[in-house]
C-alpha cells in the first residue's frame, strides 16, 4: 500500500449480504472503533472492501514496504489498496485465517462519508477539464492534473525530500545553460529518431518508472503503455506499479517493447526469481534502482498525514525501538542496504542477453565503475529529488562526466540517460548536447494520464517532439548524432 490519508477511506464497499460470502462461518462484524484499536506494527489490522485483515505478520513482506502499513494501521484502505496494487495481490500474499471479519454497517457508512467531499471536488474538476488539443506545453498537464488528484496522491506524486532543494534544482539548472546556435545551414529535414538500448524511438525519450499511477487513473500504468505505443517510445515499468508486468504486457501493442525496473530485495534468491519472471514475461531490459538503499524523508507527505490526523495534545511520545528487529520492521522491504557491483552479474545471469541499466547514479566516478562492472547503461538521476536533498542535479553530473570521463560517453556498447526536471524540448536538447543518449520523464506522464489517459501521454510526446524539432533547426542541426557540447554555453553550471 502507499500513501496519503485522504485516500484511506473507501467510497464503495461490497454489500455484506450480496453474493456468496468468502468468510468462514465463525467470523463476525467489526466496528470502526475495534478496527482502530489494532494500529501498531505488532498488532495491525486493515479493512479492504469491507473485510478486515490481520496483516501483522505481513509487515516485513509487504510488496510496498513496511512503513506504509504501519502508517495506515487500523483503517479502511480500500481505495488506496486498489489504486496501487496489481490484481491478485490479496490472494498471493494473505491467508484465509488472516481474515478477521467484516466491518459492520455503521463502519461502512462512516468510511464512505468521510471521503465524500473530496470525491465531489474531483468529479467537478474532471467535468471542467479542457480538451486534450488545448494543452500547449508539458506544464499544462501538471496544472490541470492537480485538481483531479486526491490531495494525498498529489503530495505523493509532486513531493520531494526534506526542503525539496534537489527537486527544484533539477529543473532550475536547465535555465542556466544557453545555446550557441549556428546559422546558414540547410535544416529542411530534421530527424529526431534514435535507439534506446537497441529499441527504435521516435525521439530520444523514454517513460521513467513511476509507482501508484492507479491512485488517479483507473487504467494505471496501462494508460501510459498505450500512449507510449502511439508515441513510439519505450516504457520502463516500475517494480511497484499499480499494474503488474503481466497486465502491461497483455495490453501492449504488437511489437511494443516494455522494460522493467526493479528494487533489489535483501533476499537474493527472491530477487533472482523476480528477475527470471520479468525475463520470461518478455521484459526488454532490467533497470536496477541503486539510490534507494533507504527512503528519503518526504516531509510534505508527513505534514499531510499530520494535518489529516494530528496527535491530540498530551499524547505520549512514540519512541521507535532501537533493536535491530524493530528497525527491520520499519525498513522498506524492497530496498537493500547491501547493494554491490556484483549484483549486476546476478541480474545478467538470470536474464541472459538483456541489457542491465543502473538507475540513480549521482557521481561521474560511479558511471566509470558501472561501465567497468558490466552495466549496459546508467541513468544519471537523484530520484526526482525524492532521496538525498542537495544531491547534484543530473545535468550537473552529466557535465562532470564530460569533464572527467568523456570516454564513457557516445559509446556503442554503453549508454547514458538522464532524468529529473526535464519539461521542454530545449531541456532534452541540452542533455543530448552533453552526451546523453536519451532522457526519461516520469511525473509529466502521470499528470498527462491523470486527466486524459493514453491520449494525454501521446500528446505529451507530440509536444516534446515538436519542440525538439523546432529547437534543432534553430540550433543548426538536423539529427541527433550532430549534437555536441560545442553548441552550449555552460559557464553558469
Amino acid at each position: 500500500m502507499a500513501g496519503g490519508a485522504a485516500l484511506l477511506y473507501a467510497t464503495e464497499h461490497e454489500d455484506p449480504s450480496a453474493g456468496p460470502s468468502r468468510l468462514r462461518g465463525d467470523q463476525r462484524s467489526i466496528s470502526a472503533f475495534e478496527l482502530g484499536q489494532h494500529n501498531r506494527h505488532d498488532n495491525l489490522w486493515v479493512a479492504i472492501d469491507g473485510e478486515v485483515w490481520d496483516v501483522t505478520d505481513f509487515v516485513q513482506r509487504h510488496p510496498g514496504g513496511s512503513q506504509i502499513l504501519i502508517d495506515h494501521a487500523g483503517k479502511d484502505v480500500t481505495k488506496l489498496f486498489k489504486g496501487i496494487h496489481p490484481a491478485g495481490t490479496l490472494e498471493q500474499n494473505l491467508r484465509e485465517e488472516q481474515r478477521m471479519g467484516r466491518l459492520d454497517e455503521d463502519a461502512i457508512a462512516k468510511f464512505r462519508t468521510m471521503n465524500g467531499d473530496e470525491e465531489d471536488r474531483i468529479r467537478k474538476a474532471r467535468d471542467s477539464l479542457l480538451g486534450i488539443d488545448s494543452i500547449i506545453v508539458l506544464d499544462d498537464f501538471e496544472k490541470y492534473a492537480r485538481p483531479v488528484c486526491p490531495a494525498s496522491a498529489w503530495d505523493y506524486y509532486s513531493t520531494g525530500v526534506e526542503g525539496e532543494n534537489s527537486m527544484k534544482e533539477n529543473s532550475a539548472i536547465y535555465d542556466r545553460v544557453f545555446f550557441r546556435p549556428r546559422v546558414m545551414r540547410d535544416v529542411s529535414d530534421v530527424d529526431t529518431s534514435t535507439k534506446v538500448l537497441g529499441v527504435s524511438s521516435s525521439i530520444p525519450l523514454y517513460v521513467s518508472p513511476t509507482a501508484r499511477n492507479g491512485l488517479v487513473q483507473p487504467m494505471g500504468e496501462v494508460a501510459v503503455t498505450k500512449g507510449a505505443a502511439a508515441g513510439g517510445i519505450l516504457q520502463v515499468l516500475s517494480h511497484v506499479a499499480s499494474k503488474s508486468l503481466e497486465e502491461v504486457m497483455k495490453a501492449r501493442s504488437k511489437g511494443q517493447q516494455v522494460a522493467w525496473q526493479m528494487y533489489m530485495k535483501p533476499d537474493r534468491e527472491v530477487a533472482a526469481a523476480e528477475v527470471r519472471k520479468a525475463y520470461e514475461l518478455g521484459a526488454q531490459s532490467i533497470w536496477l534502482t541503486v539510490d534507494t538503499v533507504v527512503l528519503g524523508k518526504r516531509t510534505r507527505e508527513r505534514y499531510t498525514q499530520v494535518e489529516k490526523q494530528p496527535a491530540p495534545h498530551g499524547t505520549k511520545l512514540t519512541r521507535v525501538p532501537c533493536s535491530r528487529e524493530a528497525q527491520a520492521l520499519t525498513r522498506h522491504s524492497r530496498h537493500d542496504t547491501n547493494l554491490t557491483w556484483e549484483d549486476i552479474q546476478m541480474i545478467k545471469k538470470n536474464a541472459p542477453g538483456l541489457p542491465v541499466v543502473l538507475k540513480g547514479v549521482g557521481a561521474w566516478e560511479d558511471v566509470v565503475l558501472a561501465q567497468q562492472a558490466g552495466a549496459d547503461a546508467v541513468v544519471l538521476s537523484n530520484h526526482g529529488g525524492r532521496q538525498l536533498d542537495y544531491a547534484n542535479p543530473p545535468l550537473k553530473t552529466l557535465y562532470d562526466l564530460n569533464e572527467n570521463a568523456p570516454q564513457c560517453l557516445r559509446r556503442p556498447d554503453f549508454q547514458v540517460f538522464v532524468d529529473g526536471g526535464i519539461r521542454r524540448g530545449t531541456d532534452v536538447l541540452k542533455a543530448l548536447c552533453l552526451g546523453a543518449n536519451a532522457v526519461g520523464l516520469g511525473r509529466p506522464f502521470i499528470y498527462a494520464a491523470a486527466g486524459w489517459g493514453p491520449d494525454g501521454v501521446e500528446k505529451a510526446i507530440m509536444i516534446l517532439r515538436e519542440e525538439l524539432e523546432i529547437s534543432m533547426r534553430l540550433l543548426g542541426v538536423t539529427n541527433i548524432d550532430q549534437l555536441g557540447p560545442e553548441y552550449l554555453n555552460c559557464s553558469r553550471i
